[in-house]
């Protein structure tokens, strides 16, 4: 009878963890919950929103070269008076007189202009650099919206597989406590017929309360991480699709090393961005750079002017029109130190710019690395936990056998079950990171996208 029950309870108690985690069918998995985050994270609608403002900056470049038309009009009211003295005046028929003295007069005088100029520009070092920044801003921008997606489908992946993670954990300490409540009650059956001491008893309770403390801050550390995966998608919560326990890793492999540093000097998002700033810096320098100042402009304009109003003796009128083309030249003689000042402070901007590109080097180099040998460690500590896992049910079977036996006490059982539970936990975690730390090498490389999510969703059920 008490070999009977003891192995039940204990068979029972062992499954407990695959139970608690199959017991509701999965409905979210994620590859939709990254879809779904993409539809509601407001940090990634803002990317958006910026890459569509920065997209606009290649027509503003483009814009600096065409050709611009101007219109401009005025109407006005007051007195003109004008007064010339000692003139010359010559004419066919008239002579000539000097000292001539004229005036006129518009009272009350209303007046109209307008003018319409069409002007482009020939050469102008600033506008060149103005371009060549504004395309480089575009570029950013669909680089800076390249880097806000692997981010964000990176905060779901790691916010999924913590909720995976803290759903483990609940579950192990739920199983240690049950199976420690019924190692209780099966302890006090023993100790009322007389075939036990109290002792089992007391082990068994202080087990079962031990557990049922812990459970308590893991309950809430694993509805914080809900949370924050809620926060996230904005998705009511759903049982999430696990990472098969069957399923190997085997897909999920690392590569070579120097492979993925080539890679990721290529396309990593922020390297990328680093690399615009180091050449929106250098054109930065080449407005400063000598004769740079110097613009050359080609204009055409036509410009009217009427003018109405009461002279002497009668009405006044002025009519005035005149159509010009031309070229202009402007050069910068002097700017009061300007110019030579912009020169050094964008040449140190150049250098300032430059340290941060290799800066950015160094620090996605150092990802890379971190995530290849988190990688390679976590592969290896699944491949360990998974012999821990098999030597921690032989230890089960070893002290049930020899509680059945009256050679081991009930905390011994006790121990060897929670034992394998928080190694079958330990394991689900290890395969976990192996998930992700592939994830984190994606992203290093600049490569992680829904088809790399998709990957792992094959792994889940």
């Amino acid at each position: 009878m008490k070999a009977l029950t003891l192995g039940r309870v204990a068979r029972a108690s062992v499954t407990v963890l695959a139970a608690a985690s199959t017991m509701a069918h999965a409905q979210t998995d994620l590859v939709s919950a990254a879809r779904e985050a993409m539809a509601h994270d407001p940090v990634y609608a803002a990317a958006v929103a910026q890459h569509e403002a920065d997209a606009t900056k290649r027509k503003q470049a483009q814009a600096g070269f065409l050709p611009q038309v101007f219109a401009a009009g005025n109407v006005r009211y007051g007195a003109i008076d004008q007064e010339t003295t000692g003139a010359h005046f010559s004419g066919g028929g008239f002579g000539s007189s000097n000292g001539i003295a004229f005036d006129t007069r518009a009272a009350g005088a209303t007046g109209a202009g307008w003018a319409i100029t069409i002007k482009e520009n020939l050469y102008s070092a600033a506008k060149h650099a103005d371009a060549r920044q504004m395309n480089d801003a575009a570029d950013a921008g669909d680089v800076s919206l390249r880097l806000a997606r692997q981010t964000l489908l990176l905060q779901v992946a790691q916010s999924y597989f913590a909720v995976l993670a803290a759903e483990d954990d609940v579950a192990a300490l739920k199983s240690t406590r049950d199976a420690a409540l019924e190692a209780r009650k099966i302890a006090q059956g023993h100790f009322d017929a007389g075939d036990a001491s109290i002792t089992d008893v007391n082990d068994a309770l202080a087990r079962a309360d031990l557990a049922q403390a812990q459970m308590v801050a893991a309950t809430t550390a694993l509805e914080l991480k809900r949370a924050e995966l809620h926060d996230l998608t904005g998705a009511a919560d759903a049982p999430l699709r696990r990472l098969d326990r069957t399923a190997g890793l085997t897909s999920l492999h690392a590569g070579d090393f120097a492979d993925w540093q080539a890679r990721a000097m290529t396309d990593n998002p922020l390297l990328a961005l680093r690399r615009l700033g180091v050449d929106s810096a250098r054109a930065e320098t080449s407005r400063y750079r000598p004769g740079a100042g110097t613009t050359v402009d080609a204009f055409a304009s036509y410009i009217g002017d009427r003018v109405n109003g009461a002279g002497y003796g009668g009405n006044s009128s002025m009519r005035s029109n005149s159509a010009v083309v031309g070229i202009m030249v402007t050069i910068p003689l002097y700017t009061g130190g300007l110019r030579s000042a912009k020169s050094e402070e964008s040449a140190a901007l150049l250098n300032r710019a430059g340290l941060d590109e290799e800066a950015a080097r160094v620090f996605v180099a150092r990802e890379v690395r971190q995530a290849f040998l988190g990688m390679q460690s976590a592969k290896a500590q699944v491949d360990a936990l998974a012999q821990a896992v098999h030597s921690a049910e032989l230890q089960l079977e070893s002290n049930r056998t020899g509680f059945e036996t009256g050679d081991r006490p009930s905390i011994d059982v006790l121990n060897a079950e929670q034992a394998l539970f928080a190694t079958r936990r330990d394991l689900a975690a290890a395969r976990y990171q192996v998930v992700l730390n592939r994830l984190r090498l994606a992203a290093a490389a600049g490569e992680l996208d829904e088809q790399q999510l998709a990957q792992i969703n094959a792994l889940l059920h």
